[in-house]
């Protein structure tokens, strides 16, 4: 955690305890970002989203009646809300905006305080704004709050030890100007990190610009990558063209898919790193660049430089900082944290505002095994919200192969088991009679199995 959220965080804490309320400190997309202990248990991380836009917007504003209103509709929590009461602000100064804050009591004596003492309850919760806005205007953070709303990647960031070892590891990342290689399958969210990486850098005000090493046909790279001089081919445009790393300058190039980069061009990229200096396709001179690259991949870079398809001294410059991003299929855990962050972002998209799921719905989810990872899991969220009439997802919206290869799975799973208690059997059975040629045909006798099938079974298992 950065230094000005764990003040913000123990401001949180401090008030709480003084006004014997729970507090949460939200981003512009309702997410939570900080927040007491008791909030998060009870509320969670996400803010219903309608009733998000209509009042959060407000520079203050106080409500008795939290789920029974008629935002609150398809709200997971409409006519169950554990709020009694709550009273929000929208932090802003001058041109920038800090957030959103807000007071909730879960009780019936809470609910008194401030329904009787608002004014007093509205100053305190005016002072804890500024005291945040200050501290987070010190440090420069405000900006972790206005990205944040651009770039939409927290989900990628989960709490899985693997990834919460990333989280500690970007405010130093941010801060550097050294190359990094993202390592993740395709859909795992290495164009989102490299995006947040950006967002929070210090080449943050330059342009982020992405390109797909798969998607450029060989003999178009370097004119791309590099631009060209008037005149450098048939067809070149008159006063010549910006190559991506020139659209880039000071800011960060992503390059995805890098090991499509060709051999030959690779010698160029090298010499972009180790001079910042770019030869358009034609020139003479060279142009000065600054920018920071950040590469991914889905294949295992060290195995390509071993069989000569990708230089070594490339690898060793663009692999300062490597990160690995899990596949969906290592993070089951984590499978209910990000459908509930996903469907906020869906939400926009379909109209529809469901929040909630049945257990049944999360299970089968849990059970796939997610080859396309977040992207893949995204879309079939996209699908059951538009499919589905009530105001819970249910495993009926779910699309038919994911139930089909859960099946599959179960079926695989549960003649593997009766295969594992079988040979049990047998490992005791010859541990009784002997594993000599007359304790086989004793334990296929009882076992009522000819010989042969016997010593098939042990075949099996190397025996």
């Amino acid at each position: 955690m950065l230094n000005a959220e764990k003040l913000v965080q123990s401001m949180l804490d401090a008030f709480g305890e003084l006004l014997q309320l729970e507090m949460a400190y939200f981003t512009s997309n309702g997410e939570v970002f900080l927040a007491t202990e008791e909030y998060r248990k009870q509320k969670g991380i996400t803010v219903h989203l309608p009733f998000f836009q209509k009042y959060y917007s407000k520079s203050v504003q106080y409500l008795q009646k939290p789920g029974q209103m008629k935002v609150c509709s398809g709200c997971r929590f409409q006519n169950n809300c554990p709020s009694k009461v709550e009273m929000m602000m929208n932090l802003v100064k001058g041109d920038r905006h800090f957030g959103y804050l807000t007071f909730v009591s879960f009780t019936e004596e809470g609910e008194k305080k401030l329904s009787s003492e608002q004014k007093i309850y509205q100053n305190w919760l005016t002072r804890l704004g500024d005291m945040i806005i200050n501290a987070l205007n010190s440090e420069g953070s405000y900006l972790l709050l206005e990205n944040k709303k651009g770039t939409d990647t927290k989900y990628v960031l989960g709490n899985a030890p693997h990834l919460q070892l990333i989280k500690s590891k970007l405010s130093s990342i941010a801060n550097s100007p050294s190359s990094i290689v993202i390592t993740g399958e395709t859909g795992t969210g290495k164009s989102l990190l490299a995006k947040y990486i950006h967002s929070n850098s210090i080449t943050h005000k330059g342009k982020f610009i992405e390109l797909n090493c798969a998607s450029i046909p060989e003999n178009l790279f370097e004119s791309e990558l590099f631009g060209y001089d008037e005149g450098a081919f048939t067809g070149a445009r008159r006063k010549g063209k910006m190559g991506y790393f020139e659209v880039a300058d000071k800011g960060t190039l992503f390059l995805d898919e890098i090991t499509e980069l060709p051999l030959h061009l690779q010698a160029k990229l090298l010499t972009v790193l180790q001079d910042g200096l770019i030869y358009r396709v034609g020139a003479i001179e060279p142009r000065k660049v600054n920018v920071r690259i950040i590469a991914a991949t889905n294949k295992s870079l060290e195995d390509m430089v071993r069989k000569g398809e990708f230089r070594s001294d490339l690898y060793y410059r663009l692999n300062v900082i490597p990160l690995t991003l899990p596949p969906l299929k290592e993070r089951t855990d984590e499978i209910e944290y990000l459908i509930e962050k996903l469907l906020e972002k869906i939400q926009h998209k379909t109209g529809k505002f469901i929040k909630d799921f049945s257990n049944e719905f999360l299970e089968e989810l849990k059970l796939y095994s997610w080859p396309g990872n977040i992207r893949e899991l995204e879309n079939v969220l996209e699908y059951s919200m538009v499919m589905e009439n009530s105001l819970q997802l249910t495993k009926e919206s779910l699309p038919k192969y994911i139930i089909e290869k859960n099946k599959a799975k179960n079926l695989y799973s549960n003649s593997t088991i009766l295969k594992d208690t079988e040979m049990e059997v047998i490992y005791q059975m010859l541990a009784r009679y002997g594993d000599d040629t007359a304790g086989k045909e004793r334990v296929a006798e009882e076992l009522g199995i000819s010989t042969r099938t016997l010593y098939r079974k042990l075949k099996s298992v190397n025996l």
